[in-house]
């Protein structure tokens, strides 16, 4: 009986120094993985620049409650073209990392230099980032589940990034949408190759209904432009807009001949621009 008390008294501690090692049960703390890609539509930037290079000296991503934590990097400093990563194609921006479970508030970069190159020129044009940081947007959070992973994506929306502040100068002031990779969505169309004018792209503007009004009113906000070029050989000509917060109500705005004027519009309600979904304008017909 003896024998027999002392091996269930070592088997409880065994158990107590199980659970202590796991953490996850009595307050302890509990980890998940993270990791995140950066990416870019085709954009509309002034400029029209065949490269758009930033230097990413550090991520850090804030801890709800708690404090910074510095994220890892593929390469210190790591610097993308982020051209070259347009129509789906992304980049690893933070490889798989271990971090404490729960919800995170903001993502903070660190830019150390930002530069483009125009009509495939050799000169490198510098972009002033006045702060020298780049944050998500603000009413992004995220969750980091305890044992289990989550992939981030970053668009990085140089349509709306890249400010003339005098002849041959430029400031980036980035416009960043953060999403789970998994939810993306996207709005895709056509366009009818005798609408195009020679020598003119097509204009995709993608505007925000705040209001749900589904008209534009000075409240909205233009969430993304993407250009369209007409191909010689292709007709009706497709395009697709990435990297689609999901669940929104979006007003899509089509200028055809590049002159300015709107010539078509349509309301994407949020319903039918769910993750991972993608929605097709005037039901797939050439515009």
């Amino acid at each position: 009986m003896k024998v027999r008390v002392l091996y269930i008294a070592l088997f409880a501690a065994f158990l107590m120094l199980v659970g202590g090692c796991g953490g996850s049960s009595d307050g302890g703390s509990s980890t998940g993985t993270l990791s995140m890609s950066a990416t870019d539509a085709k954009p509309m930037i002034t400029g029209n620049p065949t490269e758009v290079w930033i230097t990413i000296a550090e991520v850090r991503a804030h801890k709800s409650g708690g404090d910074w934590v510095t994220l890892p990097l593929p390469q210190s400093p790591l610097s993308i073209n982020l051209l070259a990563f347009q129509n789906g194609k992304t980049t690893d921006m933070v490889p798989p990392v271990l971090l404490d479970s729960g919800k995170y508030t903001q993502l903070r970069f660190e830019i150390s230099r930002a530069w483009m190159v125009i009509e495939e020129s050799t000169v490198e044009i510098e972009l002033d980032v006045p702060s020298g940081f780049l944050r998500t947007d603000k009413n992004f959070t995220f969750d980091v589940p305890d044992g289990g992973a989550v992939n981030l994506t970053v668009d990085f929306d140089l349509s709306q990034s890249i400010v003339v502040t005098g002849e041959g100068q430029y400031k980036l002031k980035p416009v960043l949408h953060l999403m789970y990779t998994q939810h993306a969505a996207s709005i895709e169309g056509y366009i009818a190759a005798g609408s195009f004018v020679i020598d003119k792209d097509a204009v995709v503007t993608v505007i925000r209904d705040t209001d749900l009004s589904g008209t534009v009113t000075p409240g909205d906000e233009i969430y993304t432009q993407a250009t369209v070029t007409k191909e010689s050989d292709i007709d009706p000509v497709p395009f697709k807009i990435f990297w689609v917060v999901p669940n929104n109500k979006y007003i899509v705005q089509v200028d055809v001949d590049g002159d300015g004027t709107v010539d078509y519009e349509e309301v994407v309600l949020p319903d039918v621009v769910g993750p991972g979904e993608v929605f097709e304008l005037n039901g797939g017909t050439p515009i």
